[in-house]
């Protein structure tokens, strides 16, 4: 009897860790799965590089990309043992826009960039909705 009631807790726990884990990251294939968000980053990297060729940017702000880029790393590496930084993010989010704003940067490059920072947006917006990162 004893075995029985063991393994039954024991089933309903494994199950209620599975239903927390899926709803730390959202939806399965949805877009905050930690994969999605490392792809996302690898993205912001790659428009960043592309954005480095094209812009005359200063150094202070071409270091002020290099920290949001280092730091949305680190948020990738705390939300795939799903810690929601927030701060990493909020930080990383202001500095792409800040240098975007102040330095009136256009074109293709400009747009994609705009584009990861809308989605970095939205991923923060799902996490103060409480639809992902709250338990």
């Amino acid at each position: 009897m004893h075995q029985i009631m063991r393994v039954s807790l024991m089933t309903v726990a494994l199950f209620a860790l599975g239903i927390t884990v899926q709803a730390q990251w959202g939806p399965a294939g949805g877009p905050w799965r930690p994969e999605r968000v490392s792809a996302l980053i690898d993205h912001v990297h790659e428009d960043l590089n592309h954005g480095y060729a094209a812009w005359r940017l200063s150094g202070g702000d071409r270091g002020r990309l290099d920290r949001a880029e280092h730091q949305l790393r680190d948020f990738a590496k705390h939300w795939e043992s799903g810690k929601f930084d927030k701060d990493n993010l909020d930080s990383s989010i202001g500095a792409i826009q800040k240098t975007i704003n102040d330095n009136h940067l256009n074109g293709r490059e400009r747009d994609a960039l705009w584009n990861d920072v809308t989605q970095l947006r939205k991923m923060r917006e799902a996490y103060d909705r409480h639809e992902i990162g709250r338990w």
